[in-house]
């Protein structure tokens, strides 16, 4: 028999998982669900939401969200982007092993706890300008190709300007086909570029770094600060 094609799930099935989850007061699941777009911006989610193994066809909008609790995904494929902007997350943020097919922004995004991004691909710019990361960043082993499409190019880019991280920034062994900027950034642990490789410049302009600085074996174009 032939095999039954997987259901695509769209923003009215979001709607009702939200509503069920809410009222079973447990987290909104979507693991390894195939789903067409997913926009929730504005709103405010009293559980927290896993997209775990999911397949998203479009764009992630969580813009202004609030989230009472972990958002989550892990080894999700996204085809096109991922834009949590002016959000606050009151857990954890995980994007471990996660696919982004067009940019991965985080700009003046609130999270209470730590944000894994651990072997992340992602082409077009990864930003975080102006992040509040009240824990860690996990950063490793990270990919930021450029994206090449009609238009013309999105560099891969790492944007880090006046970030604030109470804890550590760990880039251990990334590959960042653009440049890397932490112009007025404040991060309150140790920060690791230990064997990162950075086509472009690593800009550390004004940067205040409380910990250690680790940057053995680091590859760039040049340091500038």
């Amino acid at each position: 028999m032939p095999e039954t094609p997987e259901k695509v799930l769209t923003q009215e099935d979001i709607e009702k998982e939200l509503r069920i989850a809410d009222m079973e007061d447990r987290e909104v699941d979507f693991k390894n669900k195939t789903i067409q777009e997913i926009n929730l911006s504005d709103r405010t989610i009293n559980t927290g939401l896993t997209f775990e193994g999911a397949k998203i066809l479009g764009s992630v909008y969580f813009s202004r969200a609030v989230i009472y609790g972990n958002l989550n995904f892990e080894a999700a494929t996204i085809n096109t982007a991922l834009y949590l902007g002016e959000g606050i997350i009151k857990g954890e943020l995980n994007c471990q092993g996660a696919s982004i097919g067009e940019v991965l922004n985080l700009i003046g995004i609130i999270v209470e706890k730590n944000v894994n991004l651990e072997g992340a691909k992602i082409k077009g710019f990864l930003g975080l300008n102006k992040t509040d990361i009240k824990g860690s960043v996990n950063s490793k082993k990270i990919v930021i190709q450029d994206l090449k499409n009609a238009p013309g190019i999105i560099k891969g880019d790492v944007y880090f300007q006046e970030a604030k991280v109470r804890g550590s920034v760990d880039f251990e062994e990334v590959a960042v086909d653009g440049l890397m900027n932490l112009q007025r950034a404040v991060i309150g642990g140790s920060f690791n570029l230990t064997n990162a490789e950075i086509k472009e410049f690593l800009v550390l302009k004004d940067v205040v770094i409380q910990g250690e600085i680790k940057l053995e074996g680091l590859k760039c174009k040049g340091k500038i600060s």
